[in-house]
């Protein structure tokens, strides 16, 4: 039995390769099949009309079909339909039987919301606001973060790179934690990594570095709400 978000996921492969080309001709649609297919989407049958009506796509796991204004229908081969719409500025809105979910995209950042909970990232440089007061904040230079929310449960992680050596940033940030009332309850290192663990009655916060050498210490730092 086929999975239905696995179809889907096949199906979605084929649109997001038909947007790019959209208008392209035969050679493009042949190309994006051979492509589709060989990722595992089976047989695939594009029609893209590139006279700015939309287009539509036919796999073995099901159909889609997208119009001029970006509205989009995905049928899966049991018949299951998820409706929805995206735009230039790469929002997208999903309705199916299971629940719906929005996601959008701008400057570095990528934000999802469904039933269960939300997802997004940011590349921004700075810690989330989400971020809990009562926990100190890591001193070091910020990459990436990221924010999954599900209930009342967050984590958040932080990924980015410090001038200290790795052992002297866990010791700093760990000195920092254990001041506000986190505990030690794990920990690793060898040669190029070091790993802790601090919990609290609250929140539980990994702290991990890894020096590559000549490109210098990377950092990452996780943090899950416990309660």
């Amino acid at each position: 039995m086929t999975n239905p978000r696995a179809a889907v996921g096949s199906i979605l492969l084929a649109g997001l390769a038909a947007v790019a080309v959209a208008g392209c001709g035969d050679s493009a649609e042949n190309g994006i099949e051979q492509l589709i297919e060989s990722q595992g989407g089976g047989d695939v049958e594009l029609d893209l009309s590139g006279d700015g009506d939309g287009f539509s796509i036919e796999t073995e796991d099901g159909a889609m079909t997208i119009d001029e204004d970006g509205n989009f229908v995905i049928t899966d081969e049991s018949g299951n339909t998820i409706v929805g719409s995206a735009d230039d500025e790469g929002n997208v809105v999903v309705e199916s039987e299971d629940g719906s979910f929005s996601a959008s995209g701008d400057d570095g950042e990528f934000n999802m919301d469904s039933d269960d909970g939300s997802f997004s990232m940011s590349s921004d440089g700075s810690i989330p606001e989400e971020w809990p007061g009562d926990v100190p904040e890591p001193d070091m230079d910020i990459v990436g973060s990221s924010i999954i929310a599900e209930g009342d449960a967050v984590t958040i992680g932080l990924s980015g790179t410090t001038t200290l050596d790795g052992a002297d940033f866990v010791d700093t940030y760990g000195d920092a934690l254990l001041s506000a009332g986190f505990d030690e309850t794990s920990s690793y290192t060898d040669e190029t990594i070091n790993t802790r663990v601090y919990d609290s009655a609250a929140y539980s916060v990994s702290v991990s570095t890894f020096d590559s050498g000549a490109d210098g210490v990377t950092t990452s730092v996780n943090l899950t709400s416990t309660t």
